[in-house]
């Protein structure tokens, strides 16, 4: 694996120096790539959607030699989604949970999920957010914010930043630009929204304003509430009531052709009942009013050129906090008892990429380079305080002969300082640091029109959280049982991919369009962390981890209809150590979807169905690994969804979810297996209606 590893960092420096003698040698007479952008055709499908991929280029979803999905604004308006969870329900190889006491969501992909594993950003802006137990590795989006989320699975992604061995979610909030039509000058709309179960309501007020052709702006105000919803059986589901106020402010400016600065704003606040255990029905659970404040602040530079391939610049400066407050309000005894997290990312990157032509190819050159500061402060003990700085860079060259054949290497650097001390007695001061090369190299191959083939080997470096290495405490009120761990050591990845991507239209019928993605994997993470439960309890490095799967999406659309599907079966288990053939954190073994819709009266009304099938998973003891396992059975769900433009002003939304009241609990979730409830919500009607005005 070594000398494997050594041939790719020197095929890729090759690669870059090969580029730069090309770009500095004469007689080459390199000719810089046409600057003639092309006419763009309109997106006909979700795959067809020009996303930031895995090599941090624009391009379209369908065209990614790499694992990406994309849920659009037409999605997000199709399902209602009143949370995460909802908006990657279709997405393979995801998982995102929620405990139903909690409006924090943590995305599990491939079966990692926790701590950085996967990065998780917001307009750019790293959500990085922990606290004891079940809320490890958690954030807050509302999903009303939203224009659109992509998904790049597996360590490919690692151009995007330090850690995400598991992958990459990056949501993004609409800008005036996708708001204002035409050549509108202001618009301004509201929705109203109501779901019947758990008698939710929402407002969404969004105005938008462009002052020219050189600056706008966007505003977005949201309140939602809900009351405490029911499962399948009728059963009340205690504490899943919350409040949201959330919105965003964001102004772009052109000060010169070529050159944009974006500045933006985001402020969620969230309150809420959540439990020690969610879901237990022990009459000494511990229970908290939450008050959690999440803040994003963006600024956001780039400059192309029109008469320049050598320069397409991007700098992005972020700072994100959330802060929990909660007031204990049971057991009786301890009613009134104050705690907080505190947790803050600030972050800085920059890219360039210099296209130009030479010796028959097409040649790409990517480069740049991120840092993070990122602090965690509580009193309590369970919670590991500090502060963790994460930086790199990388370099990445991919080159394009004809019509048929892609190459793309590159090499990433990271390195990371970890500066705490532990709660214990005494109090003991340490400091943890690291770094590593980690090389990708993919190859794609187009032996017909419409057919893509690609395989990847690429690698992914995670380093040890603070509440891995600092946490003590205990947990549910339990004496200090937590040890910190000093000698933690980073997780690497190594992963291999092959896909397949199809792209054709005229299939059966004049105007039709198939498109599809299917991708099988094999990832090995050694010195993979967790806490051993079966000794004194603490974070260790408890072995080696396989991950290994295949994932598929495909996309028919007949003008008159469409048929989207979506399927992954992943295994990932522990492959050495204690917990050996024990699964990750409840890992979505089996998922499958089908979504079915019809368009009408000249396509404003879209209507259909969506069927969502998750496979059961086996729970196993983590302090008698001995003993058989729990199984959580899986479920089916089966959905409603009417979306109607009135007409340019008006537009009504109707679905109904869980058609036939399935009673489940998602076995993604951290529900308490003792509880009286299922966690999933029972069936729901849900209706909005949204009116618009511009000039």
């Amino acid at each position: 694996m070594t000398t494997f590893r050594n041939f790719l960092v020197a095929g890729t420096a090759l690669a870059v120096i090969g580029s730069g003698q090309a770009l500095a040698q004469q007689p080459l007479k390199i000719q810089p790539a046409s600057t003639e952008v092309p006419p763009k055709k309109p997106a006909v499908t979700l795959l067809d959607r020009i996303v930031i991929s895995a090599t941090m280029l624009s391009e379209a979803v369908i065209d990614a030699l790499a694992p990406v999905s994309t849920v659009d604004g037409e999605q997000l308006s199709r399902t209602q989604a009143s949370t995460v969870a909802d908006i990657f329900r279709t997405t393979p190889g995801v998982a995102a949970s929620m405990n139903g006491d909690d409006p924090a969501t943590s995305i599990n992909i491939r079966g990692m999920e926790q701590y950085g594993r996967v990065v998780v950003t917001l307009d750019g802006a790293r959500q990085d957010y922990w606290r004891v137990g079940h809320g490890s590795g958690s954030f807050y989006v509302e999903p009303e914010l939203l224009k659109e989320a992509t998904v790049i699975r597996g360590p490919v992604s690692n151009a995007y930043g330090s850690g995400g061995i598991g992958g990459v979610v990056s949501f993004q909030t609409k800008d005036a630009g996708d708001f204002l039509n035409g050549e509108e000058r202001w618009a301004l709309s509201d929705k109203l929204g109501y779901e019947s179960n758990g008698r939710g309501f929402t407002t969404s007020t969004t105005g938008a304003y462009r002052f020219g052709d050189d600056a706008d702006v966007i505003g977005n105000l949201i309140y939602r509430s809900r009351d405490a919803y029911k499962d399948g059986n009728g059963a009340v589901v205690p504490w899943t009531g919350e409040d949201v106020l959330s919105g965003y402010l964001k102004t772009t400016l052109r000060p010169a052709d070529g050159h944009e600065l974006k500045l933006g704003a985001i402020l969620q606040n969230y309150e809420d009942i959540v439990s020690g255990s969610s879901g237990s029905t022990s009459p000494t659970l511990s229970r908290y009013n939450a008050d959690t404040t999440n803040q994003t602040y963006s600024a956001g530079y780039t400059y192309l050129p029109d008469d320049n391939p050598y320069v397409d610049l991007s700098v992005n400066f972020y700072h994100n906090r959330t802060r929990a407050e909660q007031t204990q309000i049971w057991p009786a005894s301890q009613i009134g008892k104050l705690r907080y997290y505190d947790v803050a990312t600030t972050g800085l990157n920059a890219r360039n990429s210099s296209r130009f032509d030479a010796w028959g190819l097409k040649h790409t050159l990517t480069y740049g380079a991120d840092y993070y500061y990122l602090s965690g402060d509580s009193k309590e003990a369970h919670f590991g305080s500090g502060t963790q700085r994460g930086y790199g860079g990388f370099l990445q060259w991919q080159g394009d002969y004809s019509d048929w054949l892609q190459v793309i290497t590159a090499i990433r650097y990271d390195g990371y300082q970890l500066d705490g001390e532990t709660k214990t007695k005494p109090v003991q001061e340490a400091s943890l640091s690291g770094s590593r090369w980690s090389p990708r190299i993919t190859v794609g191959v187009t032996p017909v029109e419409g057919l893509q083939l690609y395989g990847t080997y690429s690698e992914g470096y995670r380093a040890p959280g603070l509440q891995d290495v600092f946490r003590g405490g205990g947990a549910h009120g339990s004496p200090d049982a937590y040890t910190p761990n000093l000698l933690l050591q980073p997780e690497t990845a190594r992963s291999w991919e092959a896909g397949v991507n199809l792209k054709y239209d005229d299939v059966m019928l004049g105007g039709d369009t198939l498109r599809g993605k299917l991708n099988v994997f094999h990832t090995d993470v050694d010195d993979y962390i967790d806490v051993n439960l079966t000794a004194a309890r603490m974070a260790t490095n408890i072995g080696a981890a396989r991950l290994r799967g295949v994932e598929a999406e495909a996309i028919y659309d007949f003008g008159w209809g469409f048929v989207n599907g979506t399927a992954a079966i992943t295994d990932a288990k522990m492959m050495s150590g204690i917990y050996a053939g024990q699964t990750l954190n409840n890992t979505p073994l089996e998922r499958f979807s089908m979504t079915l819709g019809v368009r009408a009266l000249d396509d404003r009304l879209t209507m259909g169905v969506q069927y969502l099938s998750v496979g059961e998973i086996t729970r196993t003891s983590r302090t008698n690994p001995a003993i058989p396992g729990i199984v959580s059975p899986g479920f089916n769900v089966t959905n409603l969804f009417a979306n109607y433009a009135v007409n340019d002003n008006l537009r009504l939304d109707a679905g109904i979810e869980n058609l036939f009241n399935e009673a489940y609990t998602d076995p993604q979730s951290s529900w308490s297996t003792s509880a009286a409830t299922k966690q999933g919500k029972g069936q729901t009607f849900k209706i909005s209606l949204t009116g618009r005005i511009g000039g």
